[in-house]
């Protein structure tokens, strides 16, 4: 018969702690500094023809792009404006690390007429695991351009909440900044929506134009942990499960019963 080896339950209290202790320096090393900022989303508006569709597609790190400046999520602008086009852009908001050729790039222009006020962008991400978000861009718009932009948010893709607003001044390239409500904090469905508002324009000209979008983000430790938290407790169940199924041996004889 083959014989097994038992181990003295001294030894395995030992091997506990060294397993607690390892998903402790685990959970150290994987979960985020509370401070540390990550670029969720990120729209560059780069891969179009000038003239053409604009690109609203997001640049992400990872594929298609493996673009170091780009967000951690890949999603896509929806709107309801009905002119619009891609216009030259600005350097201005742009990622530290965005390797697109942009000199100065291109951007987004929207017709801005009264019957234009109202248009809005939006797109949708997962959020759970980020708090403390706020969204930014850069914006030149003509004097009879929007003048004002406020931010909606849904958790349900669905239902609407008004957030904070800001003034858009007419003095050249700005960047509007906007905090994110906490109510999307950690939320797996998000939705932001810009909506623009205060255009006079009575022609087809593109008035406002809009550039480097960026959605940042902390990352929340608790959230993160408690996966990892959840993970150890997996594979703790596991070991069990497979102790359970191995043949007991005597701890006399050292030989399986």
């Amino acid at each position: 018969m083959r014989k097994f080896k038992t181990r003295r339950p001294r030894a395995l209290r030992f091997r506990l702690v060294l397993v607690v202790a390892g998903a402790l320096l685990l959970m150290a090393a994987l979960a985020p500094k509370a401070n540390a900022q990550n670029v969720l989303v990120y729209f560059n508006f780069e891969d179009a023809t000038l003239g053409g569709p604009p690109d609203f597609t997001s640049d992400v790190v990872g594929a298609p792009d493996f673009n170091p400046g780009g967000g951690l999520v890949l999603t896509t602008i929806t709107t309801n404006a009905t002119n619009f086009a891609a216009v030259a852009g600005f350097l201005l908001n742009r990622t530290a690390g965005d390797i697109d050729t942009a000199n100065p790039g291109l951007a987004v222009g929207f017709r801005t007429t009264p019957v234009d006020n109202g248009s809005y962008i939006q797109f949708a991400f997962n959020g759970t695991f980020f708090a403390n978000m706020s969204l930014s861009f850069a914006v030149n718009t003509a004097g009879n351009g929007f003048n004002n932009v406020q931010l909606f948010y849904s958790t349900d893709g669905v239902n609407f909440i008004g957030g904070p607003s800001s003034f858009i001044p007419t003095a050249g390239v700005q960047i509007i900044t906007l905090v994110v409500p906490s109510a999307v904090d950690t939320q797996a469905n998000v939705t932001l929506r810009m909506v623009f508002t205060g255009g006079t324009s009575m022609g087809n000209n593109l008035q406002t134009i809009i550039d480097n979008i960026q959605l940042v983000g902390v990352p929340e430790p608790t959230t993160v942990a408690g996966g990892l938290l959840g993970l150890l407790g997996l594979c703790w169940h596991q070991r069990r499960r497979i102790r359970l199924l191995l043949p007991r041996c005597s701890s006399r004889r050292l030989r399986c019963a």
